[in-house]
C-alpha cells in the first residue's frame, strides 16, 4: 500500500532553484534512507512531505488512513514538554490507555520519576528515546527520522538501529550516519543536483551496495556520453564532407542533420565530487617490523581508564580505537602519539618511524594569520608543492591564498590533510577525522586513508569509516583495554548481538513489569491487526477509485465529438493505459493486504 506519493515537486528560495520535477512514493514496510550533499535539498523535501512547508509546484497525495510520526532535530521544542503530558495527550485523544502508556514507558527504559522531567533536561540519548516514545504513543503507521543518531552515544545508537530494523513500519530516514543506514534501510534515495535517484539495497550492506551501484551507473553514464560524442563527431564529419564537395543532394544533407539531432546530446555526466586525486604516502614501504610497541600502560583521572595494557601495532596496520564516551580513547591515542605521558608504562616506536597527528585540536591550532599555502609550507615543502597538494584537494587557485581562519570546518580539515601528506609520515594518529564533513567529503577523505600504506590508529564515531579502514580493534571501557584481532565490522556485529536481546534492555523497571509487558505484547498485536485492516480498506478504496476513473475514460470514448480532436484521443489512450496498469498494481496490493490480514498476529 502506498502511504504517500509525490510527483513533479518543486522548491525555490528566491531566485535559487533547489529542485524541480522530483517524484517518488513510500510504501508500507519500506525503509528509505535519504542521502545527498549538504545543500542538496534533503531537509526541504522532508518538510514538504511532512506538510511543514508549502509546495512551490507539483503534487503530494497522502493516504488518508495512514498517520505518520515525525522525529525532527527540533522535536523537543514542539509538542508536549514532558512524557506525562505526552501520555495524557495521547489518552485524551483516545490513542492510548493508561496501561499502554506504562508499557511504552517500560519499553523505552524510563522510570516513573522521569515522567515529569522536561525534555530539555534529558541527555542526548535519553532525549531521543523520550521523543521516540512520545512519537510512538500516537500510533503512527510510518515514521520520518531526521538525523536520529545526532548526539547519541554508541550504545543508544545500536539500540535505535535494532529497534528500527525490527519494526515492521515504513521509515524515511535522513542521516549522515552511513553505518546506521547500512544496517536499517532497504532503499536509498540520493538527492543531488536537483535529481532524486533510487537504489534498491539490502539491510546489512545497504550503503555499501548503494556506493557500488552508484559507481556502476556513473561509469555507464560516462561510457554512454563518450559513445554519443563519438557518434556525433562521425555524423558531423560526414555532413561536412558532403558540403565540402558541393553535394547538390540537399535532401541527403538534411537527412543526415536530422539523424545528428536524434543522437542523444545530453551533457557530460556529473563529476564525482568525492574524488581526491592524491595519495597519502608513508616515507618508507611497510615491512614486517612493528610500528608501535607499548607495555604496561596505565592512566587514571578520577577513576582508572586502563591498567597494565600492552600490545604491538605492525607497520601498515590500520587500527580502530573504540569505546563509550569518556572511556579514554583520545587519552590513549595521545599517549601513543607522545602528546601525553602515561601514569605508568612506556611506548616505543619502530626504527626511524615518522609520525603525524590529526585531530579537532590540531585543526584549531592551524597558524592564525597564515594562508593555506603557508600552513602547508610549514611542513617543509616548497610553495609550488604546497599549491599542488591543496589543488588536488579542491582548494586550488585563489583559495590557497585565503587565511586559514576564513575556511569552513571541512575545508580546514582538508588543509590539515595536505599538511599530513607533506610530512610523508609512517604512522598517523587520527582523532575524529571526518567531523564537520558531509557524506561526499567523508568518502573523499576515506578513499585517501584506505589507500594509505603506513600504520594508522583512528578514534571516530563514524562507524562506516572504521568499517572501511580498521583490520584490528583496541576496545577501551570499564577501566580496561584490549587489542582484538578482528576487523571493525566483525566487532560491531558482535556488539549488536550482545546488546540486542529484549525490548526492555534499556530499563531495569521493565524487568519487573511482566504483566505490563504481556499487556504491551497484546497491545502491539492489536495495533498490528488494526494496521492490517486499514491496509485492506485503503487498498479496496484505491481499486474502486481506479475502476471509477477507468469507467469515466471509457465513457468519453463513446462521444462522437471526441474524434474531432486527435490529440485528445492520444492523451485519453495514455490515461487509460496508465489507469489499467495502476489498477493491476492496486489489485495485487489488495490481495497482499488480504493475505496479511488473514495471518495470525504474533502476541494476539
Amino acid at each position: 500500500m502506498e502511504l504517500i506519493r509525490f510527483s513533479e515537486l518543486e522548491r525555490h528560495y528566491g531566485a535559487r532553484t533547489i529542485f524541480t520535477a522530483l517524484s517518488g512514493a513510500i510504501r508500507d514496510g519500506e525503509k528509505i534512507g535519504l542521502v545527498g550533499p549538504n545543500g542538496a535539498g534533503k531537509s526541504s523535501l522532508v518538510r514538504l512531505l511532512t506538510g511543514l512547508d508549502e509546495l512551490d509546484g507539483g503534487q503530494i497525495v497522502r493516504s488518508p488512513h495512514a498517520r505518520f510520526g515525525y522525529l525532527a532535530q527540533d522535536s523537543a521544542e514542539r509538542g508536549p514538554a514532558t512524557l506525562r503530558l505526552a501520555f495524557e495527550d495521547a489518552m485524551a485523544r483516545h490513542l492510548a490507555e493508561e496501561w499502554e502508556t506504562r508499557a511504552t514507558l517500560n519499553r523505552f527504559g524510563f522510570a516513573d520519576e522521569t515522567l515529569d522531567r522536561p525534555f530539555d533536561q534529558f541527555s542526548g540519548g535519553q532525549l531521543t528515546r523520550a521523543l521516540l516514545a512520545r512519537t510512538l504513543l500516537e500510533n503512527p503507521d510510518w515514521l520520518v527520522l531526521d538525523e536520529p543518531t545526532n548526539h547519541l552515544d554508541i550504545d543508544t545508537t545500536r539500540w535505535l538501529e535494532t529497534f528500527v530494523a525490527r519494526d515492521a513500519r515504513a521509515y524515511l530516514i535522513v542521516s549522515h550516519d552511513r553505518y546506521f543506514l547500512e544496517t536499517t534501510v532497504s532503499t536509498i534515495w540520493e538527492l543531488e543536483n536537483g535529481t532524486l535517484s533510487t537504489y534498491e539495497v539490502k539491510p546489512g550492506r545497504a550503503y555499501s551496495m548503494f556506493v557500488e551501484e552508484r559507481e556502476r551507473r556513473r561509469d555507464q553514464a560516462r561510457r554512454d556520453f563518450e559513445a554519443a560524442s563519438t557518434e556525433r563527431k562521425r555524423q558531423r564529419a560526414v555532413i561536412d564532407e558532403l558540403r565540402t564537395h558541393g553535394s547538390h543532394n540537399y535532401s541527403a544533407v538534411r537527412s543526415r542533420e536530422k539523424a545528428l539531432d536524434r543522437v542523444d546530446s545530453a551533457g557530460p555526466p556529473q563529476k564525482d565530487a568525492r574524488r581526491i586525486s592524491v595519495n597519502l604516502n608513508p616515507s618508507r614501504r611497510a615491512t614486517q617490523g612493528f610500528a608501535i610497541e607499548f607495555s604496561d600502560l596505565s592512566k587514571a583521572y578520577d577513576h582508572p581508564l586502563f591498567e597494565g595494557f600492552s600490545g604491538r601495532i605492525g607497520r601498515g596496520e590500520h587500527v580502530a580505537i573504540v569505546g563509550p564516551n569518556g572511556a579514554g580513547k583520545t587519552t590513549f591515542l595521545r599517549i601513543l602519539s607522545g602528546e601525553l605521558a602515561p601514569d605508568r608504562g612506556n611506548v616505543r616506536y619502530g626504527t626511524g618511524l615518522a609520525v603525524a597527528s590529526y585531530s579537532q585540536r590540531t585543526v584549531d591550532d592551524l597558524p592564525a594569520g597564515a594562508s593555506a599555502v603557508e600552513a602547508v609550507m610549514q611542513m617543509g615543502v616548497t610553495p609550488e608543492q604546497a599549491r599542488g597538494l591543496l589543488g588536488r584537494l579542491n582548494l586550488g587557485g585563489a583559495a590557497g591564498d585565503k587565511l586559514v581562519e576564513n575556511f569552513s570546518g571541512g575545508e580546514r580539515r582538508r588543509i590539515m590533510l595536505a599538511r599530513l601528506m607533506a610530512q610523508r609520515a609512517d604512522c598517523l594518529f587520527l582523532d575524529e577525522p571526518t567531523n564537520d564533513l558531509d557524506i561526499p567529503g567523508r568518502e573523499a577523505v576515506e578513499d585517501v586513508l584506505a589507500d594509505y600504506g603506513g600504520a594508522l590508529l583512528v578514534v571516530s564515531h563514524d562507524r562506516y569509516l572504521l568499517k572501511r579502514l580498521a583490520k584490528r580493534v583496541i576496545a577501551i571501557g570499564g577501566g580496561s583495554a584490549a587489542l582484538l584481532d578482528v576487523d571493525y565490522d566483525s566487532f560491531e556485529r558482535r556488539a549488536h548481538e550482545q546488546a540486542a536481546p529484549s525490548e526492555s534492555s534499556h530499563g531495569r523497571a521493565a524487568q519487573s513489569a511482566g504483566d505490563e509487558r504481556r499487556r504491551g505484547s497484546a497491545h502491539e498485536a492489536k495495533l498490528e491487526a488494526g494496521r492490517r485492516t486499514r491496509a485492506v480498506e485503503a487498498a479496496e478504496r484505491r481499486v474502486a477509485d481506479l475502476d471509477r476513473r477507468r469507467a469515466e475514460i471509457e465513457l468519453l470514448f463513446t462521444q462522437p465529438e471526441l474524434y474531432d480532436d486527435p490529440q485528445t484521443i492520444v492523451d485519453l489512450q495514455r490515461d487509460l493505459e496508465r489507469v489499467r496498469t495502476e489498477s493491476e498494481s492496486a489489485y495485487e496490493e489488495w490481495e497482499t493486504a488480504v493475505r496479511a490480514a488473514e495471518q495470525p498476529v504474533a502476541g494476539g
